[in-house]
C-alpha cells in the first residue's frame, strides 16, 4: 500500500511506500532475501526426503518380491524360531508315521493278541528270531 501526502491543493507531493514492521527498503529486501534463501532450502529438503521415501519403497517392494531357493535356506538356517516352526508343521503333517516329537515317550507297537496257540507260538519265535539278530 502506498500512502501518498497531498499538498494544499489536492495533488499528491510524493509516494511513501508502507513498509509495516520494516524501517526501510534496504532491511524489506534484505529480510525477503533470507526468506526466498529458507524457502530454497527447504525445498530441497523436501525434494531429498521425497527421494528417501522414493527409495524406501521401491526397497520395501523388492523385500517382498519372491526370494529365491538360496535367499530362503539362508533366511531359515539364521531363524530358530522359523525353523522350529516349519520342523514342527512337517512332523505334524506326516499322518499315519509314529514319531517322538518331544515328549520322550518311546513307541510302543499295537498290541497283538493271537486268536490261537498256534499263532502265540509263531508270535513268540518270531521275536526271539528278532532278539538274535
Amino acid at each position: 500500500m502506498i500512502v501518498t501526502e497531498e499538498n494544499g491543493n489536492g495533488n499528491p507531493e510524493s509516494a511513501t511506500p508502507d513498509l509495516g514492521k520494516f524501517k526501510s527498503v534496504e532491511a524489506l529486501a534484505r529480510a525477503y532475501g533470507e526468506l526466498e534463501a529458507e524457502f530454497t532450502r527447504r525445498s530441497q529438503r523436501l525434494k531429498a526426503l521425497e527421494g528417501e521415501l522414493a527409495e524406501a519403497k521401491k526397497s520395501a517392494s523388492d523385500a517382498r518380491a519372491p526370494l529365491g531357493q538360496e535367499e530362503l535356506l539362508r533366511a531359515v538356517t539364521e531363524c530358530e524360531g522359523l525353523r522350529a516352526r516349519i520342523a514342527g508343521e512337517y512332523l505334524q503333517s506326516l499322518k499315519g508315521v509314529p514319531l517322538m516329537t518331544g515328549t520322550g515317550e518311546g513307541v510302543t507297537a499295537p498290541k497283538q493278541r493271537p486268536a490261537s496257540f498256534a499263532e502265540a507260538g509263531e508270535l513268540a519265535l518270531g521275536y526271539l528270531r528278532g532278539i538274535q539278530r
